[in-house]
């Protein structure tokens, strides 16, 4: 079983009228990140990180790209 240090952080962000909820943990000595998104979980190559800030940060890219695409492709802009 991994080492869980069961230190966490939580934010919300609103993108573009989208809200997302991210949680950052530290598992075995790395941040982690999860996205979520209407209860439901949003995949991403986000990285494991040496704090939570930077873990934050990559969320919140990710999130940015995600949206920015999404909105490209469905022939809008955010």
């Amino acid at each position: 079983m991994d080492d869980l240090d069961l230190i966490k952080q939580d934010m919300i962000v609103i993108y573009a009228g989208r809200t997302f909820g991210l949680r950052v943990y530290r598992q075995s000595g790395a941040w982690r990140g999860v996205i979520i998104e209407n209860q439901t979980p949003i995949r991403g190559p986000i990285e494991p990180t040496a704090d939570g800030a930077t873990a934050f940060a990559a969320a919140v890219a990710f999130i940015a790209a995600h949206v920015d695409a999404t909105a490209e492709t469905e022939g809008s802009v955010a």
